[in-house]
């Protein structure tokens, strides 16, 4: 009988997992709104960026493929969604773990997510103690081998605070430009996002989290599948880092991102960056 179950629970899975796959080759939690489908992030509505405009911005690749984004911490430290890097238990839903390392590669340097750039292999996947359906989505890449900083390749100051309310802030990304659509190869942004307060933010997704900021956009705006892990940027600095968005994307509800100024201690602490990072 629990055999019997098990496979059960086997077929639901694989189903699940090639729905997502089509979307964003990760299968993302869902978030606490029961009206809510899977969370599914893109950049929809964004333009196409210039070669070196957005330096710390890299292309997080699963079994060679682009899947999410990422940012530049250190030279040999990326920050990515946790969501992107996990593989969940086949027979319980409420178990993860770490993708083998050799299954993901980081691409840094270049506009085109599949060609040109700086391919480095990943180490070390290290997801937040924290990491929950609903929050803490967050983790470090450990690079096998160091990133040599060019005008192409540079990292992102972290956000020691939280950016004001109703602050612009800039998102980009190689997600579907729009609901079903394809990957974007180059890659796109959008600063048309702005910064909710604590309680807009927990009105709109339904449940109230410290580590979460919430980017509200119009319609035809935010993130798309392929968009998730990436940056919010704010003054320089990183404020978010790409999670979810209810229902199909482009819609006008907002979407949420991982609040860095919550995570910096831990991101600091568990990569070793210099204590110059701000």
């Amino acid at each position: 009988m629990e055999q019997l179950a098990c496979f059960v629970k086997l077929l639901i899975l694989i189903c699940l997992i090639s729905e997502a796959v089509q979307v964003d080759n990760v299968l993302k939690p869902v978030v606490v709104d029961s009206s809510a489908s899977l969370p599914r992030p893109r950049i929809v509505g964004g333009l196409i960026a210039a070669s070196g405009q957005f330096p710390y911005q890299v292309s997080v690749r699963v079994g060679g493929r682009h899947s999410c984004g990422g940012a530049i911490l250190s030279q040999d430290y990326i920050i990515t969604a946790a969501h992107c890097v996990i593989r969940l238990s086949w027979c319980n839903l409420k178990k993860f773990s770490s993708l083998p390392t050799y299954f993901v590669t980081v691409n840094a340097g270049s506009v085109n997510s599949s060609v040109d750039g700086v391919v480095a292999g990943v180490s070390e996947i290290i997801i937040h103690p924290d990491f929950s359906y609903t929050d803490s989505d967050i983790a470090l890449l450990k690079l096998n081998v160091s990133l040599q900083f060019t005008d192409l390749i540079k990292p992102i100051a972290l956000a020691g605070v939280s950016p004001p309310t109703g602050a612009y802030a800039t998102i980009s990304g190689w997600g579907r430009t729009r609901e079903g659509g394809p990957l974007s190869e180059l890659l796109m942004y959008n600063r048309y996002v702005r910064t909710l307060s604590n309680d807009d933010c927990a009105r709109a997704i339904g449940y109230k989290s410290a580590g979460i900021l919430c980017l509200a956009k119009s319609r035809g705006n935010g993130i798309c599948g392929g968009d998730q892990g990436g940056p919010a940027v704010y003054n320089g600095v990183l404020i978010g880092i790409a999670s979810y968005h209810k229902l199909a994307c482009g819609t006008d509800e907002p979407d949420g991102y991982i609040r860095i100024s919550t995570y910096r201690k831990w991101l600091i602490d568990v990569s070793t960056a210099d204590s110059g990072v701000v």
